[in-house]
């Protein structure tokens, strides 16, 4: 049984004020006795980590915020926890910053973004409520952050007139001073849509409709909608829901993520005009929601929730779940989103090793390349008990099997994810942090982010190739310190 359907709603939707301290310690106890938790990536001290939400750079450092369900790893109340950063590896953090302290926002506070105007930040959200009936009541908000950091609420500026009631994770920018935003959203013949609104004030929002694209029957849902232009083109990043497919590659998971590359977005016809076909920037197990700003120098990065909806974890028995993505910088070529992780995270990389065959790792949290040339290959992370996941590649196409982990987890939605190899001759990027992989492959066209559970990882081994490089990676810190975790 999930535990996302084992807890009743009375449970799931306890506030933070209501959670006794002593529980609180006995979460954040028991999440330290986990050796899967990671050292490098940003993860809750206990509770449920879901999307990043609010990414910007503001007042020199950069932004984080994403959901929290402090109650457990489970979904249910929302909370906005705000994390900031110079560079990535120090961070401070700033505790809540959002509450679900509203009557609109009642049942919590659901995803969406920012926008950076002089000294504010316009935070744009859902309210999620609920009615006697439990009928959802969503509609779409923004606060103001103000140099000191202070968050202030703003209210409803967009009800819902247009859509069921799945219309959530607003994204707002802004063009030749009129603010543009969009908005996840089921048509009421329920088909995945992106929804466009346009205002001169920020109060008073014009519906333009559902930004026309040649998929118009793609899944019944397309969550955390982000629209930015990038090198001359425009792009449309969502997470569709309800989509199959039998490509050997895409749409494996119980979610995936998509885009759309086009030459422009017609503010008149609401079309993006001249896209390609639909692409996946992720081919493994873990990848969701991912949100894209534009920093200080100009450079679009995006972090996405290593995690899906409705599929539990190991780590919930530690009290906890979920993580956010290491940071990418995103370009354009030739059609595809390339992926890059940002140089800051080369301060983290300690001694390099050169190993062939066989390394006994040290612990759990490294960066491994291969200069894979034209060859096949395969590489495994192991136990003494013969308990892995393997990583490999023929000239066609990349495979990762966790079939044979200490801890199988949605099996029914398969063990084994592919993506094809578009290129022969590759430097390639496995990042790994105790229970997390993520591997870029095919120069940054595509990566594979994925949970993995091995008890007592011992081991990384190589075959196909002569040698590879690793590099232990240290810690980030400042996390927690809100939460007065021993």
């Amino acid at each position: 049984m999930s535990l996302n359907t084992s807890w009743t709603i009375e449970q799931r939707y306890r506030r933070l004020e209501d959670i006794s301290q002593s529980e609180r310690e006995s979460m954040t106890l028991s999440r330290q006795q986990d050796t899967s938790f990671p050292c490098y990536h940003i993860a809750p001290s206990f509770g449920l980590l879901n999307d990043p939400n609010g990414l910007c750079y503001f007042n020199g450092e950069h932004h984080i915020f994403y959901q929290w369900t402090p109650v457990g790893p489970v979904h249910g109340m929302k909370y906005w926890y705000h994390l900031s950063t110079k560079d990535f590896i120090h961070f401070t953090d700033h505790g809540i910053g959002l509450h679900p302290d509203e009557d609109y926002d009642s049942h919590g506070v659901y995803s969406g973004g920012a926008l950076v105007e002089g000294d504010r930040v316009l935070l744009f959200f859902t309210g999620n409520k609920r009615d006697e009936n439990w009928n959802r009541v969503p509609t779409q908000c923004f606060a103001t952050m103000f140099l000191n950091n202070e968050i202030k609420k703003n209210g409803i500026i967009i009800e819902n007139e247009h859509y069921t009631e799945h219309f959530r994770d607003p994204k707002v920018w802004k063009k030749d001073d009129v603010y543009f935003m969009v908005v996840g959203a089921q048509t009421q013949n329920e088909k995945g849509s992106m929804a466009l609104y346009e205002s001169e004030n920020l109060l008073t929002w014009q519906h333009k409709g559902p930004i026309k694209t040649k998929y118009t029957d793609l899944g019944y849902m397309w969550e955390c909608p982000d629209f930015f232009e990038l090198d001359g083109q425009a792009v449309m990043l969502f997470s569709p829901q309800g989509v199959q497919s039998s490509d050997p590659y895409d749409f494996k998971n119980i979610y995936s993520v998509a885009y759309l590359v086009g030459d422009r977005l017609n503010l008149s016809t609401i079309e993006l005009e001249g896209h390609h076909d639909i692409l996946q920037p992720d081919y493994g197990f873990d990848f969701y929601a991912p949100q894209t700003y534009l920093d200080g120098s100009g450079r679009r990065i995006l972090i996405a929730w290593v995690g899906l909806p409705d599929i539990d974890t190991p780590s919930v028995k530690y009290q906890w779940a979920g993580m956010l993505s290491i940071p990418r910088e995103l370009t354009l070529e030739d059609g595809f989103l390339i992926q890059k992780p940002l140089t800051e995270l080369q301060s983290l990389r300690k001694e390099e090793v050169v190993f062939s065959q066989t390394h006994k790792i040290e612990n759990g949290s490294f960066l491994v390349q291969l200069d894979i040339e034209d060859k096949e290959f395969e590489l495994e992370l192991s136990n003494l008990k013969g308990e892995r996941i393997v990583f490999s590649a023929t000239r066609g196409e990349f495979q990762l099997d966790r079939s044979e982990m200490s801890h199988l987890y949605a099996e029914k939605f398969g063990t084994v994810r592919k993506a094809p190899r578009l290129i022969n001759n590759q430097l390639l990027e496995m990042y790994v942090d105790n229970s997390v992989i993520e591997i870029f492959i095919n120069d940054g066209k595509h990566t594979m982010t994925s949970r993995f559970f091995i008890d007592n990882l011992e081991n990384i081994s190589i075959k196909g190739i002569e040698y590879a490089k690793l590099f232990y990676m240290d810690r980030i810190d400042g996390l927690y310190s809100s939460l007065k975790e021993n």
